[in-house]
């Protein structure tokens, strides 16, 4: 009986801790805004998938690091 609370116990705060990092993970700024390096993950997803070309993949990289 112990041991199934034990497990009980350790299964659930498990449960809550990944949870937890989730959530953390997945902050956004306060301002609303995503990061510089959210914005160029997005774009690199977006030329490996095919949604957008090699040339408008480094147009838009630009735009964003120079703050355009």
């Amino acid at each position: 009986m112990k041991t199934l609370l034990v497990f009980t116990v350790a299964l659930v705060g498990a449960t809550l801790l990944s949870g937890c990092m989730v959530a953390l993970g997945n902050r956004v700024p306060e301002n609303g805004k995503s990061t510089l390096g959210k914005e160029l993950t997005d774009l690199k997803q977006a030329r490996d998938s095919g949604v957008i070309s090699e040339e408008e993949y480094q147009t838009a990289k630009k735009r964003l690091v120079e703050g355009k």
